[in-house]
């Protein structure tokens, strides 16, 4: 018997949960605007299922705050967005072949091309369509990922505008850094390519709409910026993406405010118990775990070496002590008062104890919160506004 999500009885049987705050991520666009310092347009990224926030809702409340797009490589969410009445523009990062540009113009999506076969497949699709398609130039201005070179970004952007069925809309690259290390190279290369920029409209007598550089590690570093777009994904979430510097410290408030679970059951494990792990004189001593359903399927892990991750429950830290595909146990010896149903919380408040995304990230050995975030997943999120 399939049981529906609407049905009151699913939490029952997925007593799991994320909690999610909508008005937060509205004062992080407010703050980023700000920071700006100028009126800017805003592309709003919502990759890996917006952060882990949730595709369709989140793009639906970036949609009510007025952004001016949003943008993802998961053609899978872009497409879920539309089904839900979405009508922004929603940029498609370097993503499909270029047999599959097709399929994005018939749902509204925006392709980045970056390649001449990119150039060929889009045009004969506006010449079969009769109407000029809008496209994107990814530039690789030194991460070494994808996009066009960008010293031949210039003649690119030439075979673009030659091709009556193209309309250079935007034209974007991504400088990201993670440490202050990288931060000098951010900034050589943000000026490079922002030359590039000008001197394109400059050889072209035009202004290219959307002309982005600014995520949010180059807002985070205050970079000067003159371009008239940003697309800043970790700032809108509440996440920092430079080590050392705290979101919160620039007043960005995490839009994820919970992930919790409710124990499934407790199990009471007693001295000389003959357990996996514990050799031929069994357990040391009593013990009392706890059970929740949450585990790699959710994009959670065992706890990197030389770590211990903890969850809380009833206001106390409680040791992680395994995890697997789809639960984990964590130990309740000292927390006698714990029962089937109760609360364990992975994200967020207990009493007086707060368990962060960033701490999470750091137990389990992931690069930043928002690494770990982009994994978070198969989670039934609630949102509040």
């Amino acid at each position: 018997m399939n049981v529906p999500k609407a049905d009151p009885r699913h939490e029952l049987v997925r007593p799991l949960w994320g909690e999610v705050d909508l008005t937060a991520i509205g004062d992080n666009i407010a703050l980023l605007r700000a920071k700006a310092g100028r009126p800017v347009k805003l592309i709003a990224p919502v990759k890996a299922n917006a952060y882990g926030h949730g595709m369709v809702e989140v793009s639906q409340h970036l949609e009510r705050l007025g952004v001016d797009g949003l943008a993802t490589a998961n053609v899978d969410d872009a497409l879920a967005a539309r089904r839900a009445g979405v009508r922004l523009p929603i940029l498609i990062y370097a993503a499909q072949l270029p047999a599959g540009n097709a399929l994005l113009l018939e749902h509204r999506l925006t392709p980045t091309i970056y390649s001449a076969e990119g150039i060929a497949a889009v045009a004969a699709l506006a010449h079969g369509a009769g109407k000029p398609v809008a496209v994107h130039v990814k530039v690789d201005a030194g991460l070494g990922r994808l996009g066009v070179r960008l010293d031949e970004a210039a003649a690119f952007v030439r075979a673009v505008l030659a091709e009556p069925g193209l309309e250079l809309e935007g034209i974007y690259t991504h400088i990201p850094y993670g440490s202050t290390a990288g931060e000098a190279w951010s900034r050589r290369r943000m000026a490079a390519f922002c030359d590039l920029v000008r001197a394109v409209e400059a050889e072209h007598g035009i202004t290219i709409p959307y002309a982005q550089v600014a995520a949010s590690s180059v807002l985070t570093g205050g970079f000067p910026d003159t371009l008239n777009t940003i697309s800043p994904g970790h700032l809108t979430y509440g996440l920092s993406p430079v080590d050392g510097v705290a979101a919160a410290e620039m007043g960005f408030r995490p839009a994820l405010k919970a992930v919790r679970a409710r124990l499934i059951h407790i199990g009471h494990r007693r001295a000389g118990d003959d357990l996996a792990g514990t050799g031929p004189d069994g357990l040391a001593e009593d013990a009392t775990v706890g059970v929740i359903v949450f585990g790699m399927d959710n994009g959670y892990r065992p706890a990197t070496a030389g770590a211990t991750a903890a969850m809380l429950c009833h206001g106390r830290r409680c040791a992680v002590l395994g995890v697997s595909a789809e639960y984990s146990v964590i130990d309740l010896s000292h927390v006698p008062e714990s029962r089937v149903g109760d609360t364990v919380t992975i994200v967020g408040t207990d009493g007086g104890e707060m368990l962060t995304a960033e701490a999470v990230a750091a137990a389990l050995g992931a690069p930043s919160a928002a690494y770990w975030l982009v994994g978070l997943k198969n989670v039934p999120l609630r949102y509040s506004r």
